[in-house]
């Protein structure tokens, strides 16, 4: 089983770039850990509640962190409050533990009811626990290859119905990671749609939804709420949001049937948050005014970057999320272009075929790409930029 797990791309890229040595300062723009300033006032938050770390912290939210969790998605998806309840919510130690973890509790529900049913569909590229749970949790992870035709999402209409009868659950990003595109809510009617009448799961992960261009993404919540959101869990967290990666900090939200066995699951066997956090939790969720700045300080890079980059590299602004997913096949593949970027201008980056799953070991149009995080600050992304140019010309 370990054998199938995918690589870390990171890893990849490390032993990629092992050897090669940079002439310059190294600026990295592989990963994307937000680097904006923390939210301040957690500070004072988390030394108040120093003591409460000699406590053992529920699996469930404390009434404050909860209370608030469920204010924010009220209110920023238009949900009617008396449609979501404490029990459509969880915290999560960040969304990736939420994401992979779920595998786990779907196994169990089918297998309780006597369901058998093998694959995990998700988008190619994808985020690489997606694949990884379904592996540990003993389904086929199915990848779907998506491209600009599909605005970087699976192409509903083009999945067989065999395919469809067998899937267990479909993993869904919005926006997407690396492509930045948005599914809007007649793509996630579509998805549910089909999540209802093929009897699977839809596992939305929409932890870069408050990174954004112009219009704020919807949930696939807003599409379930009159039916208790049956068949859905989505995972949101703090990282991007508030610039807080290593608070650990997130929620699942969705089936109260799910959440009850998730719940289970992590009272046994997860790690939880520890209350001073969760106490600051609950304070940047009740908080915008520090992810209002968050997200202007992003599309100001963005506005940097369609400046700088101008037609270059058939670049566009993506609508959403914080990575860029350049086109640079004129100029070699994805490894090469990531050698000659550490080489020649000290600038790491992340090879898009480290994001997809190659189907035969055949040429995959993530090849073609590199992602960019635009995680740092402006003038170091300003100097990146320059030094991309002068390497790609």
């Amino acid at each position: 089983m370990i054998n199938l797990i995918p690589d870390s791309p990171f890893q990849k890229t490390r032993n990629l770039l092992s050897g090669i040595t940079p002439k310059d300062d190294i600026i990295d723009l592989s990963i994307g850990s937000p680097r904006h300033p923390i939210p301040a006032f957690i500070k004072p938050i988390i030394n108040d509640n120093f003591e409460q770390l000699g406590s053992y912290p529920s699996s469930n939210t404390n009434i404050n962190f909860g209370e608030n969790a469920l204010k924010w998605l009220v209110k920023r998806y238009n949900i009617n409050p008396e449609n979501i309840q404490r029990n459509n919510i969880l915290p999560v130690s960040g969304s990736r533990e939420g994401l992979f973890t779920i595998a786990f509790i779907i196994k169990n529900l089918n297998t309780i009811n006597n369901i058998n049913k093998n694959i995990f569909l998700m988008p190619n590229p994808f985020y690489p626990v997606y694949a990884a749970a379904a592996v540990c949790s003993n389904h086929t992870p199915l990848a779907i290859d998506v491209d600009e035709s599909t605005n970087y999402l699976p192409d509903l209409e083009k999945i067989p119905d065999k395919i469809l009868a067998d899937t267990a659950a479909f993993y869904i990003c919005s926006p997407s990671n690396p492509q930045g595109s948005i599914a809007d809510i007649k793509y996630f009617k579509k998805l549910y749609a089909l999540a209802l009448k093929w009897n699977f799961i839809i596992i939305s992960d929409e932890c870069y939804s408050e990174i954004y261009r112009d219009l704020a993404p919807p949930s696939i919540l807003e599409v379930a709420e009159t039916n208790n959101f049956e068949k859905i869990i989505t995972f949101n967290s703090l990282s991007k949001r508030s610039n807080v990666p290593g608070l650990r900090s997130g929620i699942a939200a969705g089936d109260p049937n799910i959440i009850d066995s998730f719940y289970n699951l992590r009272n046994i066997a997860a790690a939880t948050i520890p209350i001073p956090l969760q106490i600051a939790s609950e304070a940047l969720w009740s908080d915008e005014d520090h992810v209002i700045l968050n997200r202007k300080l992003y599309n100001e890079k963005f506005i940097l970057t369609e400046s700088s980059f101008g037609n270059l590299y058939d670049y566009k602004t993506p609508p959403g999320g914080f990575f860029i997913w350049l086109k640079i096949k004129d100029f070699g593949t994805d490894e090469e272009v990531t050698k000659k970027l550490w080489e020649h201008a000290s600038i790491k980056v992340i090879p898009g075929s480290y994001l997809a799953m190659k189907k035969d070991n055949k040429k995959h149009t993530s090849e073609e790409y590199i992602r960019i995080a635009l995680v740092g600050e402006y003038n170091e992304l300003k100097i990146a930029l320059e030094r991309i140019k002068q390497v790609l010309k």
